[in-house]
């Protein structure tokens, strides 16, 4: 059975979440204690074996990964007595992992693409048209965002991102229109979420608040980080763009239900 460690234990997993092969910025921003999160190990004394949870619904494994601990991270996934109150999303391309869920019917493989930052783009910022503004996500406008990606998908609560995150929207009157934030942070990097309203699309909206996240993340001294949903065809586009470069996949493995 997994053992959950104690929040005081994480600083201790700083090293092995710094190596994950899926990118090091989800674990690294729970094992740094930036965000919420939970982590596994196989024993009270064994921590060769490793999973971060994000609050997003993120997971890693890292370490010596064997069969009884994917067992049990097999268990935690399917949720049988729907005790969890969020979402399971193992990451990995291990495939030691990748083949033990393979076999099992109950669980789907996706891919999501991996970036790196070349930090040279040919974007050139574009001026908004008449009406619409770009402003700093504060607490007002943080209560208003609603979508698939928004934060309070990947922070524990408004003060938590307003006080350790970051982000961009525009807007039009009273509405918002696309927004970009922090989606995880840690010591020497920023993922950054972005989402823009369908009625919106196709405006550069995207482009100029993801923009604007890259130039804040490079004023902290840290490095932009994107990935995105294989299917995602707008965001792997808007990420080339701005001076990312398709580095690498993973699987996203998760139950069916």
């Amino acid at each position: 059975m997994l053992h959950k460690l104690n929040s005081l234990e994480y600083s201790n997993l700083i090293d092995i979440a710094n190596t994950h092969d899926c990118g090091s910025v989800y674990p690294l921003s729970v094992a740094e204690g930036i965000q919420k999160g939970d982590i596994f190990t196989n024993s009270v004394k064994d921590c060769e074996k490793v999973l971060f949870w994000v609050h997003s619904g993120f997971a890693y494994c890292s370490g010596n990964i064997d069969e009884y601990f994917l067992e049990d991270i097999y268990e935690l996934m399917l949720d049988r007595n729907k005790s969890n109150t969020k979402r399971f999303l193992l990451m990995t391309r291990d495939r030691y992992i990748q083949k033990y869920f393979e076999s099992k019917d109950d669980i789907v493989e996706e891919k999501r693409y991996l970036f790196q930052y070349s930090g040279a783009k040919g974007y050139i910022e574009s001026s908004l048209p008449d009406g619409y503004e770009l402003k700093e996500i504060d607490k007002r406008l943080l209560k208003q965002l609603s979508g698939k990606i928004v934060p309070s998908l990947f922070w524990k609560d408004v003060n938590d991102f307003l006080v350790k995150g970051k982000g961009y929207c525009i807007t039009c009157n009273n509405d918002i229109a696309s927004w970009a934030f922090s989606a995880a942070v840690s010591t020497k990097e920023i993922d950054i979420g972005i989402e823009t309203k369908p009625e919106y699309k196709q405006k550069g909206f995207g482009m100029i608040v993801a923009n604007k996240m890259i130039q804040y993340t490079m004023e902290q001294a840290k490095t932009p980080v994107w990935a995105c949903h294989y299917k995602n065809v707008a965001s792997e586009k808007i990420a080339e763009k701005l001076g990312f470069i398709k580095v690498s996949e993973c699987s996203i493995i998760k139950s069916k239900d």
